[in-house]
């Protein structure tokens, strides 16, 4: 009889990745499908099948809030990303010379929206990046591959697959996100769980939404972004994010570990 074919870690991880980046090239020409409900369902699909195939289910991911403890990391999570981004726009803006003005607009209705959207993307990154992925890397390799190989299809994510990239667009992207999957996967190194990555994930963003850095990012609600003179440096944005997310990275390092994983 014969026996059923077996894949090793990498090459599960490696087909799993390759599905992804084809799916976010498909919705790049069929522009219906671009949206993360298409990703977040192929992620699902893919990890359900992977996971059934090794005797195992979604919730052995960490994906579910269990106790008070879950809800802590979920909390502090979201007020440290928040922290985080705040003192990194202050540091850019005070660099470039720059200032915030309130717009006086704040509707409770648009911020609900705003903080379910983010609620319901930090959580589909994460368990499409440090769910299966990167634990079937972590059990096999250990954190130092699982985290590094990581940092690379996360990279490809926030990158628009129909646009004609730059090798150091690229290396730019893979630098600055990559730092921030390996601070997420050390939130999970250190949990077990993927709640704190995902709190800390959408405190980040959230800010992010609502504070101006720069120029591209001058479209929100509660304040707008002053420029005099124009004088605007790309690298005081760069700066701050890279000071703030090792930072964050020694914090965490310093965390006791609550699980052995």
């Amino acid at each position: 009889m014969a026996h059923p074919l077996k894949f090793s870690a990498w090459q599960k991880v490696t087909g799993y990745f390759l599905v992804i980046i084809g799916a976010a090239w498909l919705a790049s020409r069929i522009l219906v499908l671009d949206s993360i409900f298409f990703y977040f369902g192929i992620a699902l699909l893919l990890s359900y099948l992977l996971l059934r195939s090794e005797g195992r289910t979604l919730l052995s991911l960490g994906i579910k809030p269990e106790g008070r403890r879950d809800w802590q990391d979920f909390f502090w999570g979201i007020v440290i990303g928040i922290m985080a981004l705040l003192i990194s726009a202050g540091v850019t803006i005070w660099l470039n010379g720059s200032r915030l003005e309130f717009t006086g607009r704040i509707d409770p209705v648009f911020l609900l929206i705003l903080i379910l959207i983010h609620l319901w993307s930090s959580f589909a990154q994460e368990f499409t990046y440090r769910g299966y992925p990167f634990q079937r890397l972590l059990r096999a390799y250990g954190p130092w591959v699982a985290q590094l190989v990581i940092t690379l299809p996360f990279a490809v994510m926030h990158l628009k697959l129909n646009t004609t990239i730059t090798i150091e667009q690229f290396l730019m992207t893979w630098l600055t996100t990559g730092l921030g999957s390996i601070l997420y996967g050390l939130c999970y190194l250190k949990t077990g769980k993927l709640i704190l990555p995902i709190g800390l994930h959408m405190g980040w963003n959230l800010a992010q939404a609502l504070v101006p850095r720069s120029p591209e990012e001058n479209k929100t609600m509660l304040f707008q972004l002053i420029q005099p003179g124009g004088h605007y440096q790309p690298l005081n944005v760069l700066w701050p994010y890279l000071g703030v997310t090792l930072l964050l990275m020694s914090l965490i390092w310093r965390y006791p570990k609550r699980v052995r994983i």
